[in-house]
């Protein structure tokens, strides 16, 4: 709540968030339609995403972190209300703060970090639509079907010939957000039946919703594949558009509108309600800034892992130390030989410090030494920034990108209920949980990732 107050600053003061009625009174009214759809649709991604069904090969692709977001440009023709971000700069192809101006380096970048999936994105791709084309063919051509890839469109720039040469270059799946439009499906048409995979991709907009169940059946009948659903929410940037609506808004990981959750999720209901064969996926904010997040951070994590640390759920990478003083220093020596020569442990008789795998948790616990766990995070830079570990990843020619590890948050002490609380965790046995323990809470964060839809208050 105090990370989206200082978001917002005075702004946030203008904000309609709900009182604890009224924000009881929607968890109810969500859990309504989740109990007359549950055993009709598939959870997945830690019960943060439905219907998992029949997803796209690209929303697979991302949900499982194997998917790589180009945005060729930060320019777009559209003025959507909702847009989270301004879209006024032509920009140069960019992903994860690195920048691509050549289509063979990216492709180099998709190759090194094992990448099954791509996606073209902006502003509008269509602008740069040259552009698009060069790195989709790129790719296609290095990889062929090994890497699946898809381009985001408002449509409005899309003609005959355009939807030809996306199709020889060897696009995958072409998605539109036609509420760019009017929700007019002329641009769409072009597409269906000539590139494999058409989907239509929108935020469920509250005031749309008798007009949207109308479309799920005309995107049904003109052979749409499938249908995402998307949550508004709120940013700096579309606050003046979005406080017009009236809409409740709900804190969390960020600021969002309750009501496009339960119109996304009304909408799932409508179409199974009505025997309409078609798949709708809704894609909760709280599933991308979760599993997206979380999967960034694992691909990039063994790059920098150290051999006794472990990547966890959440793909933070877990350091487990004790202190040992120096009457202790021979007997950890000697017990932990065999790791420590390997480079599976570590210990520094200056500092006194052990680090070990936590395979050694249960034997470094008897030897009742001060047991702390630390927690660091990966990022990939274009340069080193000369603080923290790394690793140069060598790209095409002269490029290269770095990969660092940074500390994600002071170390904790395991004590006795802490310590009980990891090692259930490392056995499988413990679920994420809230903790009013801030110790208990912070590993818990690092550790896993929250079950189910967010909380409305």
């Amino acid at each position: 709540m105090l990370r989206n107050q200082e978001e917002y600053q005075v702004k946030y003061n203008f904000l309609k968030f709900p009182s604890p009625e009224e924000a009881a009174a929607a968890m109810q009214e969500r859990q309504t339609i989740l109990s007359a759809i549950e055993s009709r649709v598939k959870w997945g991604f830690h019960h943060s995403k439905v219907d998992v069904t029949n997803l796209s090969r690209g929303c697979q692709l991302c949900g499982e972190g194997q998917w790589s977001c180009l945005f060729i440009n930060n320019l777009c023709n559209g003025s959507c209300f909702y847009c989270p971000t301004r879209q006024t700069d032509l920009a140069r192809p960019e992903t994860n703060t690195l920048i691509f101006d050549e289509p063979e380096t990216y492709v180099e970048y998709i190759r090194k970090f094992g990448f099954k999936g791509v996606s073209i994105s902006g502003g509008e791709p269509l602008i740069s639509f040259d552009k698009s084309v060069a790195f989709i063919k790129a790719v296609k051509d290095a990889f062929g079907e090994e890497v699946y890839v898809w381009l985001y469109t408002n449509g409005i720039l899309l003609t005959p010939e355009k939807v030809a040469a996306l199709k020889q270059a060897g696009l995958n799946e072409m998605r539109f957000d036609i509420g760019a439009t009017d929700y007019k499906t002329d641009k769409l048409r072009l597409a269906v039946g000539q590139i494999p995979v058409v989907t239509v991709e929108i935020p469920a907009v509250p005031l749309e919703e008798d007009l949207l169940k109308q479309k799920i059946r005309e995107l049904k009948g003109l052979g749409v594949s499938h249908l995402n659903f998307h949550q508004m929410r709120l940013t700096p940037y579309n606050f003046n558009q979005l406080i017009e609506h009236g809409y409740s808004y709900t804190h969390g990981e960020k600021v969002t509108v309750i009501e496009s959750e339960l119109t996304a999720l009304r909408l799932i209901q409508y179409s199974l309600d009505e025997g309409i064969d078609f798949p709708i996926n809704y894609c909760s904010f709280v599933y991308k800034n979760r599993h997206q997040k979380s999967a960034n951070r694992k691909k990039h994590a063994p790059y920098v892992v150290y051999p006794w640390e472990s990547i966890t759920e959440n793909g933070y990478m877990r350091n487990l130390y004790a202190k040992v003083d120096n009457g202790m220093h021979e007997q950890v020596l000697s017990q932990f030989a065999a790791k420590i020569a390997s480079g599976k442990a570590s210990f520094s008789a200056r500092t006194g410090r052990f680090d070990f795998h936590s395979e050694e948790l249960a034997l470094v616990k008897s030897l009742q030494l001060p047991v702390f766990v630390e927690y660091h995070v990966s990022h990939i830079f274009p340069q080193a920034t000369g603080i923290n570990d790394f690793q140069t990843v060598h790209l095409d020619g002269d490029k290269e990108v770095v990969v660092e590890r940074r500390p994600a948050a002071l170390p904790i002490e395991l004590n006795a209920e802490n310590m009980n609380v990891m090692e259930a965790m490392l056995s499988g046995n413990l679920p994420y949980q809230e903790s009013t323990d801030a110790d208990i809470q912070q590993i818990m964060g690092f550790e896993l990732i929250p079950e189910g839809l967010g909380e409305y208050y």
